[in-house]
C-alpha cells in the first residue's frame, strides 16, 4: 500500500506543482517587438545571452548585436566571408563568450566588444574522436534539423559524445568511459538538455525525463509538459536555462532541491506558431527574450501591476471614482465590483455620475445622479436607495456630530458654469443646515485643515474657511489655480493637486510648488497614495510616479535639492498611460495593502511593497564617434584639434523604463559649465573645444535616495606646434633676444648720442663750471679784498687823519702867529715837510697796490722764468746795494718756469728785496729756490739788522687772520702789509725768521699751477 501511495505521489507531484506555480506566477505582461524595421540587422535571432557587464547579446545571420535596453549596437563588418552566426558558448562570468560563424571562424566577446580570434583548443565547436566528427551541442537549435550529425557536450568533470543511438561519457580525470545505450536519442534534434552540470534525457516512450550524472542514470521524473510531443524545448547550456513552449504558453524549467520544477511564465494571446528558436530569462528585470527564426526579437516584460477591464459585454473601461468594497476589491459608481482577477460582480446601480461616490457614517454609499443625491442602503446590501432632490454633492466628510458638504449650484440656466456652496449641517444628515459659505466658481474638493478651519478647492483658487470668524481667505491670491485634489499625508502635511500646474505643499497658509519631472507630466497630477515606506504614488495624465516624501519636504526647505521621480508607464503593465482624475476619490487603498487607481482603460491593482523599481548599476564611457568615425578609448579620449564634432556615448545596460535613467554630464574647465541631461540615445556631443586637457564628467542616478555614481574621462587635444609650450618658450626667448638686441642697439645709439651730448655738455659745463668757479673764487677774493680794502681804508683814514690834522694845526698856528722866530719857524716847516712826505709816500704805496690789483683782474696766465724775474729785480736794486756795500746773489734754478701771476710775484719780490737792501749794509742778500712738485719755496736771506720779534709776531699773526686783525700801517708801514695782501691773492704764504747770526729770512711758499 505504501508503495502504491509513493508511486501515486511521484506520478502526480509534478502536475500538482505545475498547477500551483501556474496559479501563483502567471502574470500580466507587455511585449516589445524588434526586427529589421527598428534596430535589428536581420530577423533571425539565433541565440541570446547576457554578459558579465549586463549587456544582452544576440547572434543573427547578419552580424552580432549588443542591446543595452534602449538601443542596438550592430557588429557585422568582421573580416569574414560571411556575417552569419549561430549559438554562444564559453563562460560569461569570466568575460569569455564565444560564437562561431558558418565557416568556423570564432568571435570572442570580451570587454563589451567582439573581436575575431584564432580557434582555441578548449573552446572549439568541432572535435574528432575515433575518426568521427562531433559538433558542439550547447543549444537544441544549433543547426538546422538534418540527420546524421554527431554532437558532444562539455561539462566541468567530463564530456558526452552523442550519436543517434548512443551516449558515451568520458571522465576528464579518471579517463573512465561510460557507454549508455539509450535508443533513440534523437532523430533530427537530440532529446537532451542540461541544467546545473547535469544531463536530462526526454524518453517519449516511457513518458519520463531521465537525469544523468557522470554518465550514469540517477533518477527519472514524470513531467507531462516535457514529454508532450506538442511541447517545444528551448534550452541554452551557457545560460543554464530551459524553456517549454506549449500551446502558446511559455514555462521555465528549473532544477530545485533534486526536483525539476516547471513554472508558467505567461500565455501568448496568439494562435500562430512564433517559430521561437532562442530564449533568455532575466530574473532581475522580469523579462523574457524570445528569438524567432523569422520574426526578430520579442521582449516580454512581466508586470507587477494588474490592469483590470470591464467585461466584454460592458462599454469602454474608463474608470473615475471608486471605493474599497472588501479587503481585496473595489466598487465603482456603476455598482461593479473588481479585484485583481477582474470583474467580481455588480450591484447594478442606476447609472449615476462616475465622478462622485463616498460612504456616509453608516456605511451607505452616496452617489449623484443628475442633480440628486442617491444613498444606497448598506442594510439592503446596496439594493435599495433613497434620494435627496437638488443636492449636487461634489465632496463630503463628517465628524462625530455633523456633516460637511460641498455642493454645486448653476450660475444660471444659460451657462454650464457653477458656483459653490459649503454647507455645515447640525446633524449627520442633509436636512438641517447650520452655516453656508458661498464661492463664485465651481467647487472641486473639501478637507478639514484643523478643528476650526476647512480647505475648499475650486476650479480657480484654494480657500481657507474659518469656522470661528465665518470668513473665507483666498490662499492662492490673484493667480488662478484649478484645484483637483487635496491630500493629507500621514505626517499631517497637506498636498494640493492642480490641473496643469503641478502640485504644492501647503505650509503656514502658503503654497510651495513642487518641481516637475523631466517630461513635465507631473503638472497634471490627480492624487497621492502613500505607502508604509514613506513613498508617494502619484497618477498623472501620462504615467504613474513614485517619489519619497522626504525629498519633497527637503526641496520645500532648499530649492537646490534634486527630486527624483520614478515613472511607471504602459510598459509596466498598464493598458494606457493616462490615469483619471476629476472625481472626489481618484484612488483607493485596500485592507490587503493593494493600491487601486482608475485609468482611461482599466483599473490598476498593485501592491506598492512588491513593485520593483530598477536603477542602473554601472555605466561605461569608452566609445565615441568622431567626425563619423567610431573610436574606442579607455579613460582618455584623444582628439585632434581640427575635429568637427565628437559624440561621446554613455553605455548603460538598463532594461526598465528609460525615463528613470537619469544621466547628466558636463565638461569642466569651461566658464559656466553645468550638468546637462544626456538623452536616451546616451550621446553627448561636443564641438569647438580648444586644445589642452579637459575633463568630461558623467553622473548617473542609482537609488531612490538620490545617490549618484560618477565617471571621469580625460579629453586630450594636442596643440599645433605653434601652440606648444616649447614653441612659446622658443618664440618668447627669440622675442626677448630680439628685444634685447634692439634695446642694446638703442642703448648703444643713445649712449653714443649721450656720450656726444655729454662731451658737449661736459665741455660747456666745464667751461661754465670754470667760469662759475672763477667767478666764485673772484667773488671770494673780491669779498676778501673788499673787506681788506674796507679795513685798509679805515686804517688809512685813521692814520692819514693825524698828519693831515697836524699839518692843518701847524698851518693855523703859523697863520695866527706872526711873531715866529727862525728856530720856531724852521721847526714848524720841518714838521710840515715830514708829515707831507710821509703822506706822499703812503699815497704812492696805495697807488702801486691799486695798479697791481687792477692788472691782476685782467692778467692772463703765462709761463715765465723765475730766475729771470729775480735777475731783473737784482739789476734794479744793485746800485743801491753797492752803495751800502751789499751783494745780491741770485741762486734760483735757471730752468724753473712758473705760472704764478708775474705782476703780483714781481711786486712781492720787489718789496722783500727792497726791505733787505734798506736794512743791510756791508752784507749779502741771497735768493734761492726749492721745488717739490707744484710747490715752490723761494728763500730770501739778508745779513742786515734784522726784524725785531714784535714785528715778526705781528706779521705772522696778521697772515693767519688777516680778515680780522687790525692793520698797524702807521706803525709798520705799507710794505709788508701789501706783501701779505698780494700773497693771499695768489694763494701763497710767507714765513719770517731771524737768522742765527744776523739778518732776516723771508721764506715764500708758492703753488705753481697753470689753472690756479
Amino acid at each position: 500500500m505504501a508503495i502504491l501511495i509513493h508511486r501515486f505521489v511521484q506520478k502526480y507531484a509534478s502536475v500538482f506543482f505545475l498547477c500551483l506555480f501556474s496559479l501563483i506566477y502567471s502574470q500580466q505582461y507587455s511585449i516589445q517587438l524588434f526586427n529589421t524595421d527598428n534596430g535589428l540587422p536581420q530577423n533571425s535571432v539565433k541565440d541570446i545571452i547576457k554578459d558579465k557587464y549586463g549587456f544582452i547579446w544576440l547572434t543573427t545571420e547578419n552580424g552580432i548585436v549588443r542591446y543595452d535596453g534602449t538601443k542596438f549596437l550592430v557588429y557585422k563588418n568582421f573580416a569574414l566571408t560571411t556575417q552569419r552566426f549561430t549559438y554562444f558558448y564559453g563562460h560569461p562570468e569570466k568575460d569569455s563568450i564565444y560564437t562561431t560563424g558558418d565557416y568556423g571562424k570564432t568571435i570572442l566577446l570580451h570587454g563589451k566588444f567582439p573581436k575575431i580570434i584564432r580557434n582555441l583548443k578548449n573552446f572549439t565547436n568541432f572535435t574528432v574522436k575515433d575518426n568521427i566528427n562531433y559538433f558542439l551541442y550547447s543549444s537544441n537549435f544549433n543547426y538546422s534539423t538534418s540527420p546524421g550529425i554527431n554532437f558532444y557536450m562539455n561539462f566541468k568533470k567530463g564530456r558526452y559524445y552523442i550519436k543517434e543511438n548512443d551516449l558515451t561519457y568520458f571522465d576528464n580525470r579518471s579517463k573512465v568511459k561510460e557507454n549508455l545505450k539509450i535508443t533513440p536519442i534523437y532523430k533530427n534534434v537530440p532529446r537532451i538538455f542540461a541544467i546545473n552540470q547535469m544531463l536530462f534525457y526526454i524518453d517519449f516512450k516511457s513518458k519520463k525525463v531521465v537525469k544523468i550524472e557522470a554518465g550514469k542514470i540517477k533518477k527519472s521524473y514524470n513531467l507531462p509538459l516535457l514529454t508532450d510531443t506538442r511541447s517545444k524545448i528551448l534550452w541554452s547550456q551557457i545560460n543554464n536555462q530551459v524553456f517549454i513552449v506549449n500551446q502558446n504558453t511559455i514555462y521555465i524549467c528549473e532544477y530545485v532541491m533534486d526536483e525539476l520544477k516547471i513554472t508558467r511564465l505567461f500565455h501568448l494571446n496568439k494562435d500562430k506558431n512564433e517559430n521561437f528558436i532562442s530564449a533568455y530569462y532575466d530574473k532581475y528585470y522580469k523579462k523574457i527574450y524570445l528569438g524567432s527564426s523569422i520574426g526578430g526579437l520579442q521582449i516580454i516584460s512581466l508586470s507587477d501591476f494588474t490592469a483590470v477591464t470591464r467585461p466584454p459585454s460592458k462599454s469602454e473601461s474608463n474608470f473615475y471614482a471608486l471605493l474599497p468594497f472588501s479587503d481585496s476589491s473595489v466598487i465603482t459608481p456603476f455598482g461593479e465590483i473588481y479585484d485583481r482577477t477582474g470583474f467580481a460582480g455588480s450591484k447594478n446601480f442606476n447609472n449615476p455620475s462616475p465622478f462622485f461616490m463616498d460612504y456616509d457614517h453608516q456605511g451607505n454609499m452616496m452617489m449623484v445622479k443628475d442633480y440628486d443625491l442617491m444613498i444606497y442602503q448598506k442594510l439592503t446590501s446596496y439594493r435599495k436607495n433613497i434620494s435627496i432632490k437638488d443636492n449636487f454633492l461634489r465632496d463630503f466628510f463628517f465628524d462625530k456630530s455633523k456633516y460637511y458638504g460641498l455642493f454645486c449650484t448653476p450660475k444660471n440656466n444659460s451657462t454650464p458654469e457653477f458656483n459653490g456652496i459649503l454647507t455645515l449641517y447640525k446633524d449627520q444628515s442633509f436636512k438641517f443646515p447650520e452655516k453656508k459659505f458661498f464661492f463664485d466658481s465651481e467647487p472641486t474638493k473639501l478637507i478639514r485643515l484643523d478643528q476650526n478651519n476647512i480647505l475648499v478647492g475650486t476650479v480657480k483658487a484654494l480657500y481657507k474657511v474659518s469656522l470661528q470668524t465665518n470668513k473665507i481667505y483666498n490662499i492662492t491670491g490673484k493667480n488662478e489655480v484649478s484645484i483637483r485634489n487635496i491630500i493629507k499625508s500621514k505626517d499631517g502635511n497637506f498636498w494640493v493637486m492642480t490641473l496643469g500646474k503641478g502640485f504644492y505643499l501647503l505650509k503656514n497658509d502658503h503654497l510651495i510648488k513642487m518641481p516637475y519631472d523631466i517630461n513635465n507630466n507631473i503638472s497634471s497630477s490627480h492624487t497621492i497614495l502613500e505607502d508604509v515606506n514613506g513613498f508617494f504614488w502619484i497618477p498623472t495624465n501620462n504615467g504613474l510616479y513614485r517619489v519619497p516624501e522626504n525629498q519633497l519636504l527637503q526641496y520645500a526647505q532648499n530649492k537646490k535639492i534634486k527630486v527624483n521621480y520614478y515613472r511607471f508607464s504602459k510598459d509596466s503593465g498598464f493598458n494606457t498611460n493616462e490615469f483619471n482624475g476629476g472625481s472626489n476619490i481618484c484612488g483607493g487603498i485596500l485592507k490587503n495593502g493593494e493600491f487601486v487607481l482608475p485609468s482611461l482603460n482599466g483599473l490598476i491593482f498593485f501592491d506598492p511593497l512588491k513593485v520593483n523599481t530598477y536603477y542602473p548599476e554601472n555605466m561605461y564611457v569608452e566609445r565615441a564617434i568622431i567626425d563619423n568615425n567610431e573610436s574606442r578609448f579607455n579613460k582618455v579620449l584623444h582628439l585632434k584639434q581640427d575635429f568637427g564634432r565628437a559624440d561621446i556615448f554613455v553605455d548603460v545596460p538598463y532594461y526598465s523604463n528609460s525615463d528613470n535613467l537619469v544621466i547628466e554630464a558636463k565638461l569642466t574647465g569651461n566658464a559656466g559649465s553645468k550638468w546637462e541631461a544626456v538623452g536616451k540615445d546616451g550621446k553627448f556631443s561636443i564641438s569647438n573645444l580648444g586644445y589642452g586637457d579637459h575633463s568630461f564628467i558623467v553622473r548617473m542616478l542609482i537609488a531612490d535616495n538620490g545617490k549618484y555614481i560618477y565617471k571621469r574621462i580625460n579629453i586630450v587635444i594636442p596643440p599645433y606646434f605653434y601652440q606648444t609650450l616649447w614653441f612659446k618658450i622658443f618664440t618668447l626667448s627669440l622675442l626677448i633676444i630680439l628685444l634685447y638686441l634692439v634695446v642694446r642697439w638703442r642703448i648703444h645709439f643713445l649712449e653714443k648720442k649721450n656720450h656726444e651730448l655729454e662731451k658737449i655738455v661736459s665741455s660747456r659745463t666745464k667751461s661754465l663750471s670754470d667760469t662759475v668757479e672763477k667767478l666764485e673764487i673772484t667773488k671770494i677774493k673780491l669779498h676778501k679784498e673788499i673787506e681788506q680794502q674796507k679795513k685798509l681804508i679805515g686804517t688809512i683814514t685813521h692814520d692819514i687823519t693825524t698828519p693831515v690834522k697836524f699839518i692843518a694845526m701847524t698851518a693855523k698856528e703859523l697863520l695866527n702867529k706872526n711873531d715866529f722866530n727862525e728856530k720856531q719857524q724852521e721847526k714848524i716847516v720841518n714838521s710840515i715837510y715830514k708829515s707831507s712826505d710821509q703822506l706822499y709816500n703812503f699815497t704812492i704805496t696805495l697807488k702801486e697796490y691799486a695798479d697791481i690789483y687792477s692788472h691782476y683782474q685782467s692778467d692772463k696766465k703765462e709761463l715765465y722764468s723765475l730766475h729771470s724775474l729775480i735777475e731783473e729785480k737784482k739789476i734794479l736794486f744793485n746800485t743801491i746795494a753797492e752803495t751800502n756795500n751789499t751783494e745780491i746773489i741770485n741762486n734760483v734754478d735757471p730752468t724753473l718756469s712758473v705760472w704764478i701771476s708775474k705782476n703780483i710775484l714781481s711786486a712781492i719780490i720787489h718789496n722783500l728785496i727792497d726791505n733787505s737792501v734798506k736794512f743791510t749794509n756791508n752784507g749779502i742778500i741771497t735768493i734761492e729756490s726749492i721745488t717739490e712738485g707744484e710747490k715752490i719755496t723761494l728763500l730770501i736771506k739778508d745779513t742786515g739788522i734784522g726784524m725785531d720779534e714784535n714785528k715778526i709776531e705781528y706779521y705772522t699773526r696778521l697772515q693767519d687772520n688777516i680778515e680780522n686783525e687790525k692793520l698797524l700801517l702807521q706803525k709798520y708801514g705799507m710794505g709788508l702789509h701789501l706783501v701779505l695782501q698780494l700773497l693771499q691773492m695768489i694763494g701763497g704764504k710767507i714765513i719770517f725768521e731771524k737768522n742765527t747770526l744776523q739778518g732776516t729770512s723771508f721764506k715764500l711758499i708758492l703753488v705753481n699751477k697753470k689753472n690756479d
